[in-house]
This record gives C-alpha cells, sequence and structure tokens, in this order.
C-alpha cells in the first residue's frame, strides 16, 4: 500500500480530529479508480480508519463497484436489503415510528457476534434530514494505547464472547423490536456465541486495537457476566473518551466507509420526526486474531 504524505496523494485529505476520520475531496467515485488511486484510497482508509466523500451521487451497482475496492461484499441477514440487490442493504427510518430509539444507537462495532464479523462498511446517505443522525466513531487504536502495560499484559491473554442476545437473541424480546427482521431469522440465531480475542491485531495495518463492545459483549470467556461487568463497561469508557472521537454530519450522497474492527461507532437518535434512509454495503472480514 502507498506509504505517500497526504501531500502527495491524488486527491486532497482534510484530517477530522488527532485520533480518526478524514474528509477526502478530489475523487469521483462514479467513475472507475485507476489502480494508483485505490491503492491511495485503500491506505488512506486504513491510516484514518473513517473516511468520508461528499457530494457522490451513486448509483447502487456503483455503490457495489466502490465497495469491492475495499473486498468481498457479504450479507447480514438482520438488516432489510435494498428490492432487488442481495448485498446492499438498507437503513431507512420513518417519520412516524413510534418507538423513541433507533438501531444502532448503543456504541458497537458491526456484527462482532459472527465467527468472522465485517471487515468494513460502505454507506451512503440517499434522503436524509438537513440536520440530526449523526454517526459518531471512536478509534479502538486510541482506546487500546491508552491502557497501562500491565492491563495490556492481562487483557492480551484474555478473549470474550459475542452473541446479538441483546439485537434479536432472547434478551430482545424484553424490550420493543426495533429491527425489522428478515424472514427466517431466529431468536435462538441471536443467541448463538463465539469468541474472539480482547486484543486483536489488525490484518493489514498491522496495529493492536481493543475489540470490546457492549453491544454484543457478553462476558469474558470463563467468567460470569458479573463478574465481567466492571472491567467490561470500564473499557467502554475509556474507548469512548471524546478525544478518541470523531462525529460525521450526513448529508445526500455523502458515502462513509468506516473501518469495523479498528473502531466503534453509534447513531445519535435526534431525528425521530424526520425520514431517514442510507444504503450500505458490509465489506467480508477474517476471523480476529491477537
Amino acid at each position: 500500500m502507498s506509504a505517500l504524505p497526504d501531500s502527495k496523494l491524488p486527491f486532497d485529505v482534510l484530517p477530522m480530529t488527532g485520533s480518526i476520520g478524514a474528509e477526502i475531496a478530489g475523487i469521483d467515485l462514479r467513475e472507475p479508480l485507476a489502480p494508483p488511486v485505490r491503492e491511495a484510497l485503500l491506505a488512506t482508509f486504513y491510516r484514518y480508519q473513517v473516511i468520508v466523500l461528499r457530494d457522490q451521487p451513486l448509483s447502487p451497482d456503483q455503490h457495489m463497484a466502490l465497495s469491492a475496492v475495499f473486498g468481498p461484499c457479504m450479507d447480514l441477514p438482520h438488516i432489510p436489503r435494498v428490492p432487488g440487490y442481495d448485498l446492499l442493504h438498507q437503513v431507512r427510518r420513518e417519520p412516524d415510528v413510534t418507538n423513541r430509539r433507533v438501531p444502532g444507537e448503543n456504541w458497537h462495532a458491526d456484527s462482532t457476534f459472527l465467527p468472522s464479523p465485517p471487515k468494513a462498511v460502505v454507506m451512503r446517505a440517499v434522503d436524509v434530514p438537513a440536520f440530526g443522525g449523526d454517526t459518531i466513531f471512536t478509534s479502538m487504536y486510541a482506546a487500546f494505547e491508552a491502557l497501562s502495560d500491565k492491563l495490556k499484559e492481562l487483557l492480551s491473554q484474555m478473549k470474550a464472547v459475542h452473541s446479538a442476545t441483546k439485537v434479536f437473541g432472547k434478551q430482545s424480546l424484553k424490550q420493543e423490536p426495533l429491527l425489522q427482521l428478515r424472514e427466517g431469522l431466529t431468536t435462538d440465531q441471536g443467541d448463538k456465541e463465539t469468541v474472539h480475542p480482547v486484543i486483536c491485531s489488525h490484518h493489514e495495518a498491522r496495529r493492536k486495537h481493543l475489540f470490546v463492545n457492549l453491544t454484543y459483549t457478553q462476558r469474558f470467556d470463563g467468567m460470569t457476566v458479573e463478574e465481567s461487568r466492571p472491567l467490561l463497561e470500564y473499557l467502554c469508557s475509556v474507548a469512548t473518551r471524546p478525544e478518541f472521537g470523531c462525529r460525521v454530519r450526513w448529508q445526500n450522497d455523502t458515502v462513509v466507509v468506516w473501518d469495523n474492527r479498528s473502531s466503534m461507532h453509534r447513531a445519535v437518535p435526534d431525528f425521530l420526526e424526520s425520514f431517514r434512509y442510507l444504503q450500505r454495503t458490509t465489506i467480508a472480514g477474517e476471523a480476529p486474531h491477537a
């Protein structure tokens, strides 16, 4: 991958904060990207974890073509599809929904309950409010680096149990549903557990990052939920410090690509009387490793 400084890249890069995120200008994603541009875009993505590109009126097919730059797309069975596309999903909120909560309003990385969680997400705003509905991101590199050496050593020997029980498993039945689940998806699938290292090494960037979240991480392997809760909540409180994050304000035709392994994100639920519609692809990833 390119190691060029931002000033030598074939597009303009404006970092959003000192920890994570960059806006990119001077590139038209509707056109096929030349190999040097693809390489530079990937390198910028791995460096900043979240990249934002404005004024990109992509068709669904162009969206799919862009996604291939970052890897093969995968299906997520708990997210509705865009009609006519098996691997293009929709994030849609009608203005008359009575539930005052929105999917993704809690800090999380997408679908860490899977044995091989997504590598990245490519999302485009199709029709969003003039204000409200921002997405906040935080760097799990920064979270790991903020820990003491002794805690890093301890966590490097630990694994955590992940499941989707709070999203579409048995625990989700305790509250009003947030998702319109696709036909055939069962609570048993939501309760299925998988185990990942607490500290992971990024497959491309070769940097250590924390890999837990309060949405999918249920407990540490070999410990009870009660025993795990204080440490898990502490780690997530470190991860969500304001100095480790950035905030993306959506506009129609904004494209955001984020690294789902080395970051967490959450939707800000301040748009509840407005229609909001985005489309997304999910990039397949490898099983996390220490």
